[in-house]
């Protein structure tokens, strides 16, 4: 009782914050300063076939600031901050090292309360200063490093590898880097990221190339990858009216060894119809993946590596949306794959409560066959609230 009292204060806490910050001030602060965020209220119910079932809430609140002092420089700085109450988090080992897991090389995550199940956390996740001029873009700090082109898998993202399922966390991890992008012209670019990491086997830089041919947009990138030679280029474009994107990545270590060396390979179509449906479909192929079905704690809460971003080797994913009134859109998402036979449901609701506020119902089922007959490895169910200002 007294940690649900710990989680009623600190949630009034956050909203009256945000309530301070978002009331109109006739004396208008500058327009250099700007303060954006969220307070999203997460409730999570997960079972098993042979499990009770097992609850978690989270309060998340997010605050941005950034500050523009000219035309050339931006600085930001932008923190989420988490607290963790029920069953998962109490029952699930090593549940506090995943909250703080990071790719950067500082630590800037820190778990104030973890206790008894109920985990509050800050995790500063963009920490940087920007600079343009010219033809020149400049980045340091903690930031977004995005070579991703397609949704589900983005086998080029080697600096700020995303999990697909972790639906609560919009902006993505970022990372601590250096990234310099001199744009030649208005179709072509070159840019420069280097990422060190905690130690020298995680080190990432890479040198990626930019161009736009015959009305598609290309990327080519050579680099290093926590010890690996890697190399890697992708496109999108349009086949018709259809939208086509593809990313290949390809990773060999320092010691030569054929046998470890790693190819990551999607490619996605997607479509919109003019009644208002939307409709995806992406392939992706892992030769490092492995027929064996994995941790889905560690599925849906970690980060993933760009040598392995997905544990199987070849998966598939459907997506169709479908907006049923202009407050109201429903989605529905299912992953199939040939290793171990696994099948994964995501359905999504997604209402528009009025300004500012939206509610989502949200559910992620796992199955897989054992001898022929599907079984539920487990299912967890989301009602979340959402406040921005």
């Amino acid at each position: 009782m007294r940690y649900r009292m710990h989680i009623f204060l600190i949630a009034v806490l956050f909203i009256q914050i945000q309530i301070v910050f978002a009331q109109d001030d006739s004396s208008k602060p500058s327009p250099k300063i700007l303060m954006a965020g969220y307070v999203k209220y997460l409730q999570q119910g997960s079972f098993a076939d042979n499990s009770g079932l097992a609850t978690e809430e989270l309060i998340h609140n997010r605050l941005n600031f950034h500050y523009t002092p000219n035309d050339q420089f931006k600085i930001r700085l932008e923190m989420r901050n988490r607290l963790y109450y029920g069953d998962i988090s109490k029952n699930t080992p090593g549940f506090d090292s995943l909250v703080t897991a990071e790719n950067g090389f500082l630590n800037l995550s820190h778990n104030w309360i973890n206790h008894n199940g109920t985990l509050f956390n800050t995790t500063i996740d963009r920490a940087s200063v920007e600079y343009n001029q010219g033809k020149w873009d400049i980045t340091a700090g903690r930031q977004r490093i995005n070579w991703g082109i397609n949704t589900v898998w983005t086998p080029n993202d080697i600096f700020n590898t995303f999990n697909y399922f972790d639906f609560d966390y919009e902006e993505r991890p970022g990372t601590d880097a250096a990234r310099v992008q001199y744009n030649m012209n208005g179709a072509s670019s070159i840019e420069l990221a280097v990422s060190p990491g905690k130690t020298a086997s995680k080190n990432v830089a890479a040198l990626m190339y930019h161009l736009n041919k015959w009305e598609y947009d290309f990327q080519f990138f050579t680099g290093i990858y926590q010890q690996n030679i890697t190399a890697g280029l992708g496109w999108a474009g349009n086949i018709k009216e259809a939208g086509f994107k593809g990313e290949i990545s390809w990773f060999s270590p320092f010691r030569q060894n054929p046998d470890i060396q790693s190819l990551v390979a999607s490619l996605s179509f997607d479509y919109g119809f003019k009644n208002g449906i939307y409709l995806l479909v992406s392939g992706l192929y892992n030769n490092n993946g492995s027929d064996s079905i994995p941790n889905l704690v560690a599925l849906t809460s970690a980060s993933l590596s760009a040598k392995n971003i997905f544990p199987f080797k070849k998966t598939i994913c459907t997506e169709i949306s479908y907006p049923f009134s202009p407050i109201l859109k429903g989605s529905l998402a299912l992953m199939y794959s040939n290793s171990g036979n696994a099948i994964i449901l995501y359905p999504t609701l997604t209402y528009s409560l009025g300004n500012n506020w939206v509610a989502d119902a949200i559910a992620q089922s796992f199955f897989a066959s054992e001898n022929g007959n599907y079984k539920a490895l487990g299912n967890s169910m989301y009602l979340r609230v959402k406040w921005v200002f």
